[in-house]
């Protein structure tokens, strides 16, 4: 629902406008290539470098009927976004101890992609602006963990990772902290052939602008997922999720947000490793 005064307080002073509805849909693409190279003993490093398409649409309606609010389109517009999003450098350890296989990761974000300006101050003077961020503009701490665990074909697969800015950019935004959390079962279909399912907890805390803190969700997903391996270079993954229950800070109590199934595809290729082997 939107209404007088957030929606543009300049105009609202002066213009009556009633409360109407805006539905926004986002059709989210992402490639996202991640180099890895290993350093011998366990240890090795890894750098992401993603991409995005962003495709928004916005539709106004009021009594069920479409409308066409006086602030024309400063909030939400019909419009294609793209470019590159915060990359990420990691360095990576290996233990393994009999059937578990351990990695703790720590890295930083690399502010490579594009951050807006404060979409909260601009709405306050009336003026177009951008809530879609592709960046931070901060080099941001990041942790994670992954452990597996294997008795014959079947095992048991549990992740976690976070994002924890500490400081704002220059533009005065300051990105929100994240924890997910995922944990499940695998199993061994075929030599080639690993699948998983698992269930992913995910929290999202406010971002800053400012100071000022706005947003937040959490949220719980199921996802389903299988890699084949062609061949002792190269491996296929597919992976699917679905939404089983999220919850979104809003000052707006009507306002919601749904997540249908996301679907992601990925190749490996161990580049360079049989050249490795004939050099030994």
């Amino acid at each position: 629902m939107a209404n007088c005064p957030e929606v543009d307080p300049l105009l609202c002073a002066t213009t009556g406008i009633p409360e109407h509805w805006h539905d926004q849909a986002i059709t989210w693409l992402r490639v996202d290539a991640l180099l890895s190279a290993g350093l011998g003993k366990g240890w090795a490093v890894a750098a992401g470098l993603p991409f995005d398409v962003r495709a928004i649409t916005v539709d106004y309606t009021r009594d069920g009927e479409p409308y066409t609010p006086p602030y024309d389109d400063i909030h939400h517009r019909d419009e294609v976004l793209l470019g590159p999003v915060d990359g990420s450098l990691w360095l990576k350890r290996t233990w393994m101890a009999g059937s578990v296989v351990l990695t703790p990761s720590v890295g930083s974000s690399l502010p490579i992609g594009h951050t807006e300006a404060d979409p909260f101050a601009l709405t306050e003077e009336g003026k177009k602006h951008q809530h879609m961020q592709f960046g931070t503009g901060t080099f941001d701490p990041l942790v994670s963990v992954d452990a597996v665990v294997r008795a014959g074909r079947f095992g048991a697969l549990a992740t976690a990772s976070s994002r924890l800015p500490i400081q704002e950019g220059a533009n005065g935004y300051r990105a929100p902290r994240t924890v997910v959390v995922s944990v499940g079962p695998t199993f061994a279909a075929t030599p080639k052939v690993y699948t998983w399912l698992l269930a992913e907890g995910a929290y999202e805390g406010e971002e800053l602008w400012h100071g000022e803190a706005y947003g937040g969700r959490a949220s719980v997903s199921a996802s389903a997922g299988a890699l084949y391996s062609v061949n002792h270079d190269l491996s296929l993954q597919l992976t699917a999720r679905v939404p089983v229950w999220e919850a979104v800070h809003h000052t707006d109590e009507d306002a919601s947000v749904s997540q249908p199934l996301s679907v992601a595809a990925g190749v490996s290729w161990a580049f360079g490793k049989r050249a490795v082997e004939e050099g030994e």
